[in-house]
């Protein structure tokens, strides 16, 4: 039965406004606020920028020169901002801010496989039975940025925003649809960028959004005197309300609206996706987005890997990871967002008879950076071939902690599954409290 209302929308489409992962804005929006803990939390935000594929630490951030050709590669070191760190030539840009992050040499865990290598980064427990390898939402533990948007202090946006599709291993698993991500399923590098779900239908105007919003509210006032009688209360328009006020808030829309930065300022950046997800990045947090997840992918580089990283990867990635230290730090936003650059694992110490690197999770490299990160350092180290961890191996589990306890999250706290079994949200990881000294 049809039940459109005066302007010609019904409320089935109503509820689709702003659905993220089935949900409707506004039930996320009831759900998240019914599961949240209360507490206090840090004023505090991350920008989560996921390199797909692996990045090759012996080609960008920990490079062995005095290794055989056939394992030191084409690449040389290279000084930087920081007298005694050095980074790969194909860098130049980012070697002038080494100043502003932390290179963590030491990640460490055991799985090669690209899917279960993203689940264990992305949620801080080794993935169990299963193929990983997809776009569906496959998390056997949540996400980071689940976690963040349950536990986190609430801001002005969706707390978790995934940036140009929705992560692999990305989703909140037994937390509930309500912490999953917002995903801007578009590339902000292209022209025909827009954002769906954060505005009404373009047939509806004002006049009759208003009318729609009277007509629902009685709506609700009926559906909640049938659910009283049953005893299933939800008082869902509250949530409405504020649903409503997300798509019609002139400060939500020009945060999702990148064209309103100068061409200048895209073009520092760059005009390409991991340029443009980085600048949208900082104008989410701005906003008060809590937790924004960028995917850059296509560092798989089993053939070509000098080639690849030299002319198709490391430039857009160079111009800008500095571009963006600087804007956060220009504006002020550095101190109050913590930026992680990470991978699922890094590539072979030895290069195949294709020129390329194979999967490699014994050793890699990440990046820190901002949220009271001590900048200028490096932490961890690996053998002559950057094949294996030599000094303070740090785990997927630890980055988690690091991130969590950063925002002013209890890594060690408890969550329930549907069925009432208790879970930590990371087994045995430990804060790497040396970022911060």
């Amino acid at each position: 039965m049809s039940s459109n209302y005066c302007d010609g929308v019904d409320r089935r489409q109503f509820l689709k406004v702003g659905a993220v992962g089935g949900l409707s804005m506004a039930e996320v929006l009831r759900l998240q606020k019914a599961c949240a803990n209360g507490a206090e939390q840090k004023d505090l935000n991350c920008i989560f920028m996921f390199i797909v594929g692996g990045m090759p630490q012996q080609d960008m951030w920990d490079l062995k020169p005095d290794a055989p050709s056939g394992i030191r590669g084409d690449f040389d070191p290279i000084d930087t901002a920081v007298s005694g760190i050095q980074i790969g030539d194909v860098l130049p840009q980012i070697s002038k801010v080494t100043d502003k992050f932390a290179i963590l040499r030491s990640l460490t865990h055991g799985d090669s496989d690209h899917g279960r290598g993203i689940h264990t980064m992305m949620t801080g427990q080794k993935a169990g039975v299963g193929d990983f390898n997809g776009r569906t939402n496959n998390n056997q533990h949540p996400c980071i940025g689940s976690m963040v948007a349950k536990l986190g202090r609430p801001g002005g946006l969706p707390p978790y925003i995934s940036v140009p599709n929705f992560q692999a291993s990305g989703g909140p698993s037994f937390l509930g649809p309500s912490y999953g991500p917002f995903v801007i399923d578009a590339d902000p590098a292209a022209p025909e960028f827009a954002v769906r779900d954060i505005t009404l239908p373009a047939s509806v105007t004002v006049d009759q959004s208003q009318r729609r919003r009277a007509a629902l509210r009685e709506l609700n006032r009926f559906e909640r005197r049938v659910e009283e009688v049953s005893g299933q209360v939800k008082a869902l328009d509250g949530f409405y309300e504020k649903a409503y006020k997300l798509m019609t808030s002139q400060k939500a829309k020009e945060a999702f609206d990148i064209d309103r930065e100068s061409e200048a300022t895209r073009e520092r950046y760059g005009m390409t996706s991991i340029g443009q997800c980085s600048l949208l990045a900082r104008r989410l947090v701005e906003a008060g987005c809590r937790f924004v997840s960028i995917e850059n992918g296509h560092w798989d580089t089993h053939r070509r890997n000098t080639w690849s990283l030299r002319e198709l990867l490391c430039p857009s990635f160079d111009q800008a990871i500095p571009v963006l230290l600087n804007d956060l730090e220009d504006r002020g936003l550095l101190e109050s967002t913590l930026v992680v650059v990470t991978t699922e694992f890094g590539r072979t110490p030895r290069i195949n008879d294709l020129a390329g690197r194979d999967h490699w999770p014994n050793a890699f490299s990440i990046l820190m950076a901002g949220g009271g990160v001590r900048g200028g350092q490096v932490i961890g180290a690996t053998d002559k071939h950057a094949a294996e961890v030599t000094d303070r191996p740090i785990t997927p589990q630890d980055m988690t902690a690091t991130i969590l306890n950063t925002m002013g999250i209890d890594h060690k706290t408890i969550v329930h599954t549907p069925l009432g079994r208790p879970i930590h949200l990371v087994d045995d990881g430990r804060p790497v409290h040396e970022l911060f000294g």
